[in-house]
């Protein structure tokens, strides 16, 4: 049975929990690493806020039009993500977050996620791109 174990855990790897997903989200954030970001966000809900820009943006360039200055300038100083606080509440194959803590958490305070073929991607980006109008100039604050 030991042998089972090890040989089930060395094929490949484990699946990313979803915790480790938002982490992920909002170390990549607060870095600055919009790209990154980016890439945890399953298509649907990537390309969603990109349809409605006028004239059309990247997934990154939404960060950088939505975030407060407050977060686009903590790229510089990743200490502070250490203190986010990370609650999730998984049913099934999907997951929700809510984040805070930090300033980074706190733009974002809330997410969800689904299981999608054993690996877990984030269905919505949070609070300050949700209310952000992509149409305006970039939010100050």
């Amino acid at each position: 049975m030991l042998a089972l174990c090890v040989l089930a855990t060395s094929c490949g790897e484990a699946p990313t929990p979803p915790f480790a997903v938002v982490q992920s989200y909002l170390n990549d954030i607060g870095a600055g690493n919009y790209d990154a970001a980016c890439g945890l966000l399953d298509r649907s809900a990537r390309e969603a806020p990109l349809k409605a820009a006028k004239p059309r943006i990247t997934c990154a360039k939404v960060f950088l039009r939505c975030l407060p200055d407050n977060v686009i300038k903590l790229a510089h100083d990743q200490t502070q993500l250490l203190y986010a606080s990370i609650q999730v509440n998984v049913k099934g194959h999907t997951a929700s977050a809510v984040v805070g803590g930090t300033v980074v958490a706190r733009a974002i305070r809330n997410v969800t996620l689904a299981d999608q073929q054993g690996t877990w991607k984030l269905t919505s980006y949070g609070k300050a791109v949700r209310i952000c109008r992509l149409n305006k100039a970039r939010r100050r604050g």
